[in-house]
């Protein structure tokens, strides 16, 4: 029976997905995009049928599987614009590094005012990068695989929402910086946002997100040692 829900599932999400994605392309609204709407119906039909969260996600893991050679797509735009990426290349390592490092630092802090147990903790730690990457670094440190799809979602989602309007209260019209913030900050969301408004910040979003992920599998569980240890 746990099976048939699952494939169940897997078909609603993908039906779900096309369906909303047909709708946000019409009407241009963001609150009509799949990241928004997919999950709200899915959550809220759980509850219906009151299943747990391990029912859904027995066949729709493998749409997250997916998300790896989504990711190298955006290696294309990054190509077109190689002139100018090879330009900022030096300070994108750099806004990335300190972008990585304060959500690290903010997660560790908010997550021990709270007193969240140590696999709650650590699954918050690589919440600020994509899927693909923070699936990775959480197996290094020590977090849920389960809960890292999530608090990464949020995190995208958040990110995606208020960008915009954090972007506009600061007044600081630079493509490139408003880029590396939107994939810095919401990684995969921002990227999507990011390419509404001009290619050229989608661009600088493809290539800060793919750096901060690089730079957290590589030297966060280094970080995140040293942080505890210091604590």
């Amino acid at each position: 029976m746990t099976e048939l829900w699952g494939i169940f599932y897997l078909l609603w999400t993908v039906l779900c997905y096309f369906l909303a994605k047909r709708v946000f392309v019409f009407t241009q609204k963001i609150y009509f995009s799949p990241i928004i709407v997919v999950p709200s119906l899915s959550i809220i039909l759980i509850f219906i049928f009151q299943h747990r969260f391990q029912d859904y996600y027995l066949y729709t893991q493998y749409l997250v599987a997916m998300l790896g050679p989504i990711t190298v797509a955006f290696a294309i735009p990054v190509f077109r614009y190689r002139a100018i990426v090879k330009q900022y290349f030096f300070v994108l390592i750099v806004s990335s590094s300190v972008s990585m490092l304060v959500g690290i630092l903010s997660s560790w802090l908010l997550a021990s005012m709270f007193n969240f147990d140590e696999i709650l903790k650590n699954s918050l730690l690589a919440r600020s990068i994509s899927i693909p990457f923070a699936l990775e670094l959480t197996e290094k440190i020590g977090g849920s695989i389960s809960l890292i799809p999530l608090f990464t979602v949020i995190t995208g989602l958040v990110g995606m929402l208020f960008g915009d309007f954090l972007l506009l209260w600061m007044r600081y019209k630079n493509r490139i910086a408003q880029g590396a913030a939107l994939g810095n900050a919401a990684h995969a969301m921002g990227i999507a946002r990011a390419r509404q408004r001009h290619e050229l910040e989608g661009v600088i979003a493809s290539l800060s997100m793919i750096i901060s992920g690089i730079i957290m599998v590589l030297f966060a569980p280094f970080m995140i040692s040293l942080i505890k240890h210091i604590v």
